[in-house]
């Protein structure tokens, strides 16, 4: 059960030891206050969006040209070093179920086609000899039923920007003869083919944490954003925020969790997101304190704190956004301690965050404010963020922060003795001056978030 209200008293030892400890990290020299942002990020040589904008946001990002894949393409190429052969197959269709491309295969073609595959062959130099998209031949039946399909030849070849466009194989033997007709002394796959490599070739399949491997150097390509990268995760965040806030409009108590939830996930369809990228979190009371709850069957009760973590996908990126709200539309003292100081642990990291620091860097300084608050390690299970892009738990590895990157900062205190939890997540561009907060489509600052929850009708 919630914790009853408390008397109205001085603020609590926990909550001015979480405010002295903020205060310290923002008059540090090496802090600095985030950078302001105007909403709605699009690449460099346009202009920006209004800051002011109404709860549906305005979003539509052109499709990235042909050319940016190729230059993926040629990056992986020189990164990986040649003579050798690249190898990636997209995932196989099943007619009954939607098809989501697989991202590693979705970054480096933009080609959102099931049971296709792709062969880099890189030169000595590094440099890309044969840049080869295999498409299945044309066939009127299965276009009958599922609508049209890319077949090899010019047409394909021009819509999709490969050198060449290839008939698929069409059985392990024909791959392995394709393979040989490349004279590449090793071919690099991400996981094991159902076919053999070709005699004095060696597949060098990748490693799950191996760098030097495939994988590796194609999730160190990944961590980067280009413009256009940036323009759909901001995007994907515009149109979350805009859903966090219908989805208030449904939490209320006696409501049940998924009323709020299919509030949310119909406004990502009618904003243009293409699916969650998750499953959506909205755990009221007792489940406020179970990490990734996603049942959302439970009918809320005054008294309740709903944790709202969700993230809609915008051109296959994700974005990831969590909110902490009372259901009753007011905070109980208890609620409202542990809710400072959560937001205090983000804002201290937030504002530190410089390239060159690592997220590990960020846990440290937001698990300082949450222990000298009185909370123990238990009561803050998970790390601090995570990098975000074609998956909500983006690739990347345990490394540095660059500009270029997206991350989430997303403390949170857990205290299942009092059915209470508190998480707060935002997106955050990384700029030579420091962390741009991306998701302030939606408030976190609990005056503001009351205020909008007094609006509800």
């Amino acid at each position: 059960m919630a914790t009853p209200d408390r008397t109205e008293n001085a603020p609590s030892a926990r909550r001015v030891a979480a405010l002295l400890v903020a205060a310290a990290a923002l008059l540090a020299p090496q802090s600095a206050r985030a950078q302001a942002h105007r909403p709605g990020w699009v690449p460099d040589g346009e202009p920006w969006r209004p800051a002011t904008r109404a709860v549906e946001p305005a979003v539509h990002v052109p499709p990235a040209p042909p050319s940016e894949f190729a230059a993926r393409r040629a990056a992986l190429a020189a990164a990986v070093g040649g003579p050798s052969a690249i190898w990636v197959e997209a995932r196989g269709f099943d007619e009954l179920d939607p098809f989501f491309q697989d991202d590693d295969f979705l970054y480096l073609s933009g080609s959102d086609i099931p049971d296709i595959a792709l062969l880099l062959v890189v030169d000595a130099d590094g440099g890309l000899a044969e840049d080869v998209l295999f498409l299945p031949a044309e066939d009127p039946n299965f276009e009958l039923w599922n609508g049209d399909r890319l077949a090899p030849g010019p047409e394909a070849t021009a819509a999709t920007g490969f050198g060449a466009t290839e008939q698929l194989p069409a059985d392990a033997e024909a791959w392995t003869a394709r393979l040989a007709a490349t004279s590449a002394p090793v071919v690099h796959v991400l996981s094991s083919p159902e076919w053999a490599a070709p005699e004095g070739t060696e597949l060098a399949v990748s490693g799950r944490r191996d760098p030097e491997s495939l994988r590796g150097k194609l999730s160190a390509l990944r961590l980067v954003k280009s413009d256009h990268e940036i323009a759909c995760l901001q995007a994907a965040i515009d149109i979350t925020c805009a859903a966090i806030r219908d989805a208030w409009l449904e939490v209320r108590p006696g409501a049940f969790e998924y009323q709020p939830q299919g509030a949310l996930e119909g406004a990502y369809l009618r904003l243009g997101s293409e699916r969650p990228g998750f499953a959506s979190i909205f755990g009221s009371g007792p489940n406020s304190v179970t990490l990734h709850y996603n049942s959302n069957r439970r009918r809320m009760e005054a008294g309740d704190l709903l944790v709202i973590d969700v993230g809609a996908k915008y051109r296959g990126y994700c974005a990831d956004v969590s909110r902490t709200v009372p259901v009753s539309g007011t905070f109980t003292e208890r609620q409202r301690e542990v809710y400072e100081i959560v937001l205090a642990a983000q804002t201290a990291a937030a504002e530190a965050a410089r390239p060159g620091m690592t997220i590990k860097d960020l846990d440290d300084i937001a698990r300082k404010v949450i222990e000298d608050a009185g909370f123990e390690r238990r009561h803050f299970p998970h790390s601090v963020g995570h990098w975000i892009g074609l998956d909500v738990h983006d690739v990347g590895g345990r490394v540095a922060i660059e500009v270029g990157s997206l991350f989430t900062i997303e403390p949170g205190i857990y205290i299942a003795e009092e059915e209470l939890g508190v998480r707060i997540e935002d997106d955050y561009l990384m700029t030579a001056d420091g962390a741009v907060k991306l998701s302030v489509g939606v408030p976190s600052d609990p005056d503001e978030l009351l205020e909008l929850l007094a609006g509800r009708p």
